[in-house]
């Protein structure tokens, strides 16, 4: 792909018949002309329950994504009060033991990948990789099935497949690949159940843990343990939807997923409760859910998604980290009623690390960075987030060179 062919939004990798582009652009226009749409709308994120003016909607916001929050949910005001929050160690706990995390954004795919291995991660290396624990979410296949064409047409979305070369690049810093990558996501079954497996194999080769892909049923009830420096990690990962594309009959269990962006009324949380059960009986310090979650570009959750993060903290999550909007979205920093010092950050998008569009709103994302406390309390033994924060970071890329470089 040459340089001048570099998709600035998703709207220009998008294919309809001219009929239709005038039907969606009139409409865009009108919406864009009357800020009809300059607060969220009911519509539906999911490819396979779009309607037609739901997609009208998510052309819109490809490039005019949606900087308020739902209306008179008074959302800015509460993240503004939560930019002042921190967790904080209770004073009579007692540290015996401290891990650091980075988390950061989708990993998307991008024609530059391949000549970036010295230049992608270059001044963010000791930001992400310099942790004890590095993550972050895989938005794409790992395949060695050629995929020159990043469209997306009425009724499908794009077909995301990383060459095993490039993912290379995308996956190590030159110090150490990641320690783990969610592998549930909407574009997970991309390229079926192929596609699947060649992911999970490529991923075990690189020596990444992850979940969200289930190769028998009974791994639908485990989650993934991460040991480091005598603290251990439950990860869970989790994903709203699959563009439309189903788990073949007899796999039904193949990927997390779960309707996310409904009322926590309508969600079934019984499938991660049982993975937050099967933490407890592996001896898990700390529990994390990965959740590919949310509207996309829009710059806050929906009121409802508050709701459901709450309860996930309720049941037991310590750590919440969510993609798919691809814009940063604000932090929350709730303390929880289960265990009243302990305080839950909830990252409700951490946005594209790498993706491959140019537009400023694409190109920004956040990297979490948290410490955790292991230690003792009133003699119980506790793992407590010690500090919290967001880095923002940008990718860049190099027209000229064809390569990429992300930036604080």
């Amino acid at each position: 792909m040459r340089a001048a062919q570099l998709p600035v939004t998703a709207k220009d990798i998008f294919k309809l018949q001219p009929k239709d582009w005038v039907i969606y652009n009139a409409a865009i226009w009108f919406y864009k002309t009357t800020g009809l749409w300059t607060y969220p709308v009911e519509a539906s994120g999911d490819l396979e329950t779009m309607t037609t003016m739901d997609k009208i909607y998510w052309l819109y916001k490809t490039v005019y994504p949606i900087r308020s929050a739902w209306k008179n949910a008074g959302l800015e005001d509460f993240f503004a009060r939560q930019a002042n929050s921190r967790p904080a160690i209770p004073d009579n706990f007692s540290i015996q033991q401290e891990l650091s995390l980075a988390a950061a954004g989708d990993l998307m795919i991008h024609p530059y990948l391949v000549n970036s291995g010295a230049t992608l991660y270059k001044d963010v290396q000791e930001l992400i990789f310099g942790k004890d624990i590095a993550m972050a979410n895989l938005e794409c296949c790992i395949s060695e099935e050629k995929n020159d064409t990043l469209l997306m047409r009425k009724h499908t979305g794009p077909a995301l497949s990383c060459h095993p070369r490039a993912f290379a690049v995308l996956n190590n810093s030159g110090k150490r690949p990641y320690d783990f990558m969610s592998a549930a996501c909407n574009h997970s079954l991309d390229l079926g159940v192929e596609g699947a497996f060649s992911t999970a194999a490529v991923l075990d080769e690189h020596g990444t843990a992850f979940h969200g892909l289930n190769f028998s049923p009974e791994d639908c009830f485990k989650a993934t343990i991460i040991e480091k420096k005598h603290v251990n990690i439950g990860i869970l990962c989790w994903t709203f939807g699959l563009n439309a594309k189903k788990p073949p009959a007899d796999k039904p269990w193949l990927v997390n997923r779960l309707n996310l962006n409904d009322n926590s009324s309508q969600i079934d949380f019984s499938g991660i409760a049982k993975q937050i059960e099967f933490c407890r009986r592996h001896k898990a310090d700390f529990i994390i859910a990965q959740l590919h979650w949310g509207y996309e570009h829009e710059f806050y959750p929906r009121p409802w998604q508050i709701e459901t993060a709450h309860h996930l903290a309720e049941l037991g999550i310590d750590l919440i980290i969510g993609h798919h909007p691809h814009v940063v979205q604000p932090v929350e920093y709730y303390r929880t009623q289960r265990d009243a010092n302990r305080v839950v950050p909830i990252y409700y998008s951490l946005g594209n690390l790498v993706n491959p569009f140019s537009a400023d709103h694409l190109i920004r994302s956040d990297v979490a960075e948290i410490v955790l406390a292991k230690g003792m309390i009133n003699g119980e033994e506790k793992t407590y987030v010690k500090h919290a924060v967001a880095t923002a970071v940008v990718q860049q890329a190099d027209t000229g060179q064809q390569i990429l470089r992300i930036t604080i």
